[in-house]
């Protein structure tokens, strides 16, 4: 519990504590559904005080989501100081790693993208963007020609990647270590359908 809570707090820092309250609850149980009560009680303030900062159970589910959106694009920038081949396997691995830590807010982005919620949807489609445009960059530095071939193998290889976490989450038959070899070997195995 943060030591925080009972202070007074500006509204920016209150909606950054239940924030990562949010983010401890879904931590400390990845497969739990995050309810406002759960949250409210991990932040020590009441259901009331949260929907007064975020407005609805809607507009708090967004914000959880739009968090965990900006970090996983943070922790999946290259890192330009590694050789490009390098920086695709840590991109990878970083991705997947970060679905696998928060796989329920995972699975109700691309539920709730898919359901049509024009909020999510568009911070779905930028997330998906800034990802694939990072390893059309990565695959560029590695003498792969940028055409409209190979960036649509890159936007449809995330696809499949999607639905293999998807699966992967509610079935989990490999190991995780295993999970992240394979989402880095299609890759290269979608790349050989490009006609050179």
């Amino acid at each position: 519990m943060t030591q925080t809570s009972s202070a007074r707090l500006r509204p920016d820092q209150r909606r950054a504590q239940i924030l990562e309250a949010a983010r401890r609850v879904l931590e400390a149980d990845p497969h739990r559904e995050l309810t406002v009560e759960l949250v409210a009680a991990e932040a020590q303030v009441s259901p009331a005080l949260l929907f007064h900062y975020f407005g609805s159970k809607k507009k708090f589910q967004f914000a959880v989501i739009e968090a965990a959106a900006t970090e996983l694009m943070l922790r999946t920038a290259p890192d330009v100081s590694l050789p490009p081949d390098e920086q695709l396997r840590s991109g990878i691995k970083a991705f997947v790693r970060s679905v696998l830590e928060v796989p329920q807010l995972y699975r109700a982005t691309l539920l709730m993208s898919a359901a049509g919620d024009p909020a999510v949807r568009a911070l779905h489609s930028e997330v998906r963007q800034v990802f694939s445009q990072w390893v059309i960059g990565a695959l560029a530095q590695l003498g792969v020609e940028t055409t409209p071939t190979v960036e649509l193998v890159c936007y449809g290889w995330q696809g499949y990647i999607e639905q293999t976490l998807l699966t992967w989450i509610d079935n989990p038959t490999i190991s995780a270590d295993d999970l992240e070899q394979l989402c880095e070997r299609s890759l290269s195995a979608v790349l050989t359908t490009v006609n050179n």
